[in-house]
């Protein structure tokens, strides 16, 4: 498995690469040469008004073709963003709790008949709420229909907090957790896992991977875009 260092800087650089692919640099440097000397001219302007406006206007003019020259390149090279966080949220998002450790299961909507197959016990804390403990591999805790039909298995869904039918936007985004039956009496099972964190210390916002992946990636993509000349 890649690690994650290695698939920020791969995201980074690919991202860069399609935007160097795309994008016109030839046209870039004549439209930014456009701009400058644009704005060379109004910060020289000391004369009448009706000649300001006219500056104005061409800088307008110049920045607008600059920033649409840019802009379809620009989308296109942050697609890679679209499947890169995804991965990553799967990956890094939960830990795995130890064995004997408490979570609270969650189901919408609450129905009747649902009962767990486990050799601990699992204690009712609200209506559709459960507190059981994470089982370990050898003694799984299942999560059934009045049918005796498995909804969510413990500990194999340990890589999402949800649990939830397939929907269309899963031909994009899989859940590593897996489906419930598309006849399933619930729509959603929630489960409280514990979030990994990369760092111990700092605030919450800087312990998760969310900030180093966009950090790296505009570190990496300042760099390129120096080492590649870009525009």
């Amino acid at each position: 498995v890649m690690p994650f260092e290695n698939f920020l800087v791969m995201s980074a650089w690919m991202g860069m690469a399609l935007y160097r692919r795309l994008s016109d640099q030839r046209r870039l440097v004549e439209v930014g040469a456009q701009v400058a000397r644009s704005q060379q001219a109004l910060a020289r302007h000391e004369g009448d008004f009706a000649t300001l406006r006219v500056l104005i206007l061409a800088n307008l003019r110049a920045t607008s073709h600059h920033l649409a020259l840019t802009l379809r390149p620009a989308l296109i090279a942050s697609l890679p963003l679209l499947f890169a966080l995804p991965w990553l949220s799967n990956r890094f998002d939960f830990r795995q709790p130890q064995a004997g450790t408490s979570i609270s299961v969650c189901v919408q909507p609450v129905v009747r008949g649902l009962h767990w197959q486990a050799s601990s016990v699992t204690a009712s804390i609200a209506s559709g709420c459960w507190l059981t403990p994470w089982p370990d591999v050898k003694t799984p805790a299942t999560l059934s229909d009045s049918a005796g039909r498995p909804l969510l298995v413990m500990p194999n869904a340990a890589k999402s907090d949800t649990v939830e039918k397939f929907g269309w936007f899963n031909w994009l985004i899989g859940n590593p957790a897996g489906y419930l039956p598309a006849d399933a009496p619930v729509a959603h099972i929630h489960l409280e896992l514990p979030r990994r964190q990369l760092l111990d210390l700092g605030p919450s916002w800087l312990r998760g991977w969310i900030f180093w992946y966009f950090l790296v990636a505009l570190l990496v993509s300042l760099w390129l875009k120096w080492r590649w000349r870009l525009h």
